[in-house]
This record gives C-alpha cells, sequence and structure tokens, in this order.
C-alpha cells in the first residue's frame, strides 16, 4: 500500500540552525506518510549560497530549496503578513502532494503529526482542512505556561482579558502549555486562531483558497496575521474542518509574533 504523500511547507529566511535542527529534522522523521518539504527562503543570506542549498539536500534527500531573490520576486510585498502570505502560496504552487502542511523554521512536529492530519481527513470526506493542537515551548525545551497573558495579544494591556476569553472558549487551560486552538463560528462568534504549524488542507483547497496578500488598514491595526486572515477566508467559505484534539506540534516561544512572551 503507497503511503499518502504530504508536501510541507516551511519558511526561512536567517535561522539555519533552528531550521536544521527543529524543522527539517522533524519532517524528516515524519511516520506513516512520504513528506515533500519545501522551504522558501526570503532572500535568506545562509540559502542564497548554492553550496548550502547542496549541502542541506544531500542531508534531507525528501526537501528542496527555493530561494525567493528579490529580483526574482518584485511584485513581493513589503507589509510582514502579505509578505509571509506570498511566499507560503510561492511554496503551495509546488506542491505535489494530495495534503499541505505548513511548519515554521523554528517549530518541530512529533512523528506521528502528519499522519494524524491525514486519518481526519480521510475519515471526513467532507472536510477539507484538519488541524491539531500545539504544546508551547522555551528554547531550551521547557513547557511554557501562558499563565494567565495571551502572549501573542498585539496590546500589552488587553493580554489578560485576552487570555479569559480565549480560557471560556476552552483555548487555553490555567496550568497548560497546550494551545487549543480551534475554527468555528459559534452564535455569531468568530473563533479564526489555528496557527499555521498545526494546519494541513487537501491541495485543491489551497488552490481554491490561497493565503490571502491584501490586508486592510483595520486588520494591519489589529496585527492580523497570515494564518488568521486564512482561517477567517475558510470559514467565510464554509469549509469544514476537523480537529485530532492532539497536541503534536511543539511550538517554540520568542518568535516574532510573541517576541516579549519571554521577557
Amino acid at each position: 500500500m503507497t503511503l499518502p504523500l504530504v508536501t510541507v511547507v516551511t519558511l526561512t529566511k536567517g535561522r539555519p540552525e533552528t531550521l536544521v535542527e527543529r524543522a527539517l529534522t522533524s519532517v524528516a522523521r515524519s511516520e506513516g506518510v512520504r513528506v515533500q518539504h519545501v522551504v522558501v527562503a526570503d532572500d535568506c543570506p545562509f540559502l542564497r549560497q548554492e553550496a548550502n542549498r547542496r549541502e542541506l539536500a544531500e542531508r534531507f534527500p525528501h526537501a528542496e530549496f527555493v530561494h525567493a531573490a528579490p529580483e526574482d520576486h518584485p511584485d513581493i510585498p513589503g507589509y510582514l503578513a502579505a509578505r509571509l502570505a506570498y511566499l507560503r502560496n510561492l511554496g503551495i504552487a509546488r506542491a505535489r502532494g494530495a495534503y499541505v502542511a505548513h511548519l515554521d523554521d523554528d517549530n518541530a512536529y512529533h512523528p506521528g503529526h502528519l499522519r494524524s492530519l491525514v486519518d481526519a481527513l480521510e475519515a471526513d470526506p467532507a472536510a477539507e482542512v484538519a488541524y491539531s493542537w500545539r504544546r508551547l515551548r522555551t528554547a531550551d525545551g521547557a513547557g511554557f505556561v501562558p499563565d494567565g497573558e495571551d502572549p501573542w495579544h498585539p496590546v500589552a494591556e488587553r493580554r489578560t482579558a485576552s487570555y479569559e476569553s480565549l480560557r471560556r472558549q476552552g483555548v487555553f487551560v490555567p496550568g497548560s502549555d497546550v494551545v487549543r486552538d480551534a475554527m468555528r463560528v459559534v452564535d455569531g462568534t468568530v473563533l479564526a486562531r489555528v496557527d499555521t504549524n498545526e494546519l494541513m488542507l487537501r491541495r485543491e483547497t489551497h488552490a481554491r483558497i490561497p493565503f490571502p496578500t491584501d490586508f486592510t488598514l483595520w486588520e494591519r491595526i489589529l496585527e492580523t496575521t497570515e494564518d488568521m486572515a486564512l482561517c477567517r477566508r475558510l470559514l467565510e467559505h464554509g469549509v469544514r474542518s476537523v480537529c485530532t484534539g492532539r497536541a503534536t506540534v511543539d511550538y517554540y516561544m520568542g518568535g516574532f509574533s510573541n517576541a516579549a512572551a519571554l521577557v
């Protein structure tokens, strides 16, 4: 029996150590699937060098490396969320798998992560999106508990209120380092916060509904991320999603979206 082929898209810029130690290594250890790992480098000094790309390709034969140089992509947006969306779509366009997943260069999958998402989609043919939960980690791998504040809220003064709201919706559980992300509409309230690292879409769904690259002024004020924008777009299109209910992603704190979390 042929194992399903999953395309994993990873963006990177200047973190070759975590790219290798976490993203590339964890994808290579995936169980129960075949993997095509598309690594898109955003004008990355390390991957600009052909010798470095060749060396990594030899170490990780399941991976391919795309260097997105500014001169080759003059239309790439300058606004960060739009830029990331553009680059993710660039990687998705190279997908050969029936399913497309995403992983940031500083995070890691558990070995059964991709297979659990494939199983969720195969168990529900009407579903077009599957997602997991994530376990928060510090740089040294210890568990990180949000402790009453939403570390992703852009306004420091509102992080406690945001945490409480998400706690009521089951996303945060006091004392737990697991974020139980969700994508749903309940009584007119939209909850669209499935992190990119947790997502898997059928390839044809991604082709129909790419990451949005246009962000309104209000979305920019709210610092809407590209994954939140995608989740909202999927909900607007009535796309059915399923959740594994398992924390199969190790999400390391201290990146751009939560830089203040460890201060």
